[in-house]
């Protein structure tokens, strides 16, 4: 079928995204320049400027876009999964789901702050911050309730996040453990780290029943 103006038009910009993520995960931000990423992505450097300002701004529009689903997944989570434990769950293992299945952009966002500053940099981290507080909103419902006991939520969240960050820059889907299994895996972690328990039991990832980890993140 013939592709839609909008296919067309969406395209240029997919592609120099594409370009700069594998050179940024590569090279970084200051080791890749702006006409690395117009070659790399098969357009002129009056194209890319056309689509987006400064390579600062693309590097904003990745961490945005990579970012952003995974906040609203997060939220919709939230809203439709009954009890924090659930909950945390589905947070743990469409992160980590998230962080292999699109590992070279999650790594540019996760390392590349640091290039950024002023407004930029602000917009960034008001994202994260954003994201972090479903999190921790999530562990405090659970303490709250009594499922979960830990003694400093926002210590513990932060730790929780970095572990299923991390595995964006080991994670190999040729290895021995398949992915299903790494975010089961992963969320049995997650809440055995915040000693999940039910009627004096602890709360196992197989005995919820929370779907799969693409369920909220539209893939």
């Amino acid at each position: 079928m013939p592709r839609t103006p909008a296919a067309v038009a969406g395209e240029t910009p997919r592609r120099i995204r594409s370009a700069a993520i594998g050179l940024f995960a590569e090279r970084g931000f200051h080791g890749t320049g702006i006409r690395d990423i117009a070659t790399g992505a098969g357009i002129t450097l009056s194209s890319l400027y056309h689509h987006f300002g400064s390579k600062d701004d693309l590097l904003v529009d990745i961490m945005v876009t990579s970012t952003e689903p995974l906040k609203r997944a997060a939220e919709e989570a939230r809203r439709a999964l009954p009890t924090p434990a659930e909950q945390l769950a589905m947070l743990i293992e469409q992160h980590v789901w998230a962080h292999v299945t699109d590992r070279l952009a999650k790594i540019v966002t996760d390392t590349e702050l640091r290039a950024l500053s002023g407004e930029r940099r602000e917009r960034v981290i008001a994202l994260r911050d954003a994201y972090e507080s479903v999190w921790r909103s999530t562990v405090e419902d659970g303490v709250a309730s009594q499922v979960f006991t830990v003694p400093n939520t926002k210590a513990l969240t932060i730790g929780l996040l970095e572990m299923c960050t991390a595995v964006s820059h080991w994670f190999r889907p040729s290895g021995e453990l398949e992915l299903h299994e790494l975010c089961r895996t992963y969320a049995d972690g997650g809440l055995a780290l915040m000693r999940a328990a039910r009627d004096g039991r602890p709360v196992r990832r197989a005995e919820l029943d929370i779907g799969e980890p693409t369920r909220f993140l539209g893939q």
